[in-house]
């Protein structure tokens, strides 16, 4: 099936990579890799999507998640002092296939060609190979206000590594990294929630991704590695 592609969004204008204790921001060395690049594009295609309760954009997403196959990336939760709330946004962004599925069904509104390129594309999802071992990793989660969630992920020596967010647009995000002896690699504290760090690891190993929300409010973000 033919890439549709009924409107472009444009990227995060500005990334950033901190050496350790050097500041300010040094300029990214290299390119944002095709893979990760894609999936911040489809974050900003499910904003848009959600804001403007259109299928067309969350069709678009669906078509690029699709065609970047990734694992789960999971969290373990630490700093939150209580439940998130459950209070409902205006805000909304998410990489889960099935929910921008169903959500885009939902504004297609009865349109029997949307309709018939969200079944395609669906189709087309089902039959691709997904969840490599070493793929690209993405994760919905929330923090809650003045919390901060940590993530392991491994990454290889001599390889660029890199990790990207995006948030819902309430408050602010940061976002660090630490080598396994907790030394402090990359960070971005741009004051917005859509971060970006990219590193060569002089070995290979797990690492600490840490988001820190630093508004007093929760913040539904999308956390992606390549």
């Amino acid at each position: 099936m033919k890439k549709i592609c009924f409107m472009l969004v444009a990227l995060i204008a500005s990334f950033g990579v901190f050496a350790q204790d050097v500041e300010p921001k040094e300029a990214i060395k290299g390119e944002v890799s095709p893979s990760l690049s894609s999936l911040r594009l489809a974050t900003d295609l499910v904003k848009y999507g959600y804001a403007q309760q259109s299928a067309l954009p969350l069709i678009d997403a669906l078509q690029i998640i699709s065609e970047n196959p990734t694992q789960n990336l999971s969290a373990e939760i630490k700093g939150e002092t209580n439940a998130p709330s459950t209070d409902k946004k205006n805000g909304k962004v998410t990489l889960d296939f099935a929910q921008i599925a169903a959500d885009a069904k939902t504004f297609a509104e009865g349109d029997d060609v949307l309709l018939g390129l969200i079944a395609q594309i669906e189709s087309d999802a089902q039959s691709a190979h997904r969840g490599a071992v070493n793929g690209p990793r993405i994760g919905n989660y929330v923090v809650s206000g003045n919390c901060y969630n940590d993530f392991e992920c491994s990454f290889t020596k001599g390889y660029l590594a890199e990790v990207g967010v995006s948030g819902d647009g309430d408050t602010d995000l940061d976002l660090y990294v630490y080598d396994s002896n907790g030394n402090l690699i990359a960070k971005d504290t741009s004051y917005s929630d859509d971060c970006y760090v990219n590193w060569v690891p002089a070995w290979t190993g797990r690492f600490i991704i840490r988001i820190v929300n630093r508004g007093p409010v929760y913040n539904n973000y999308v956390v992606a590695t390549n």
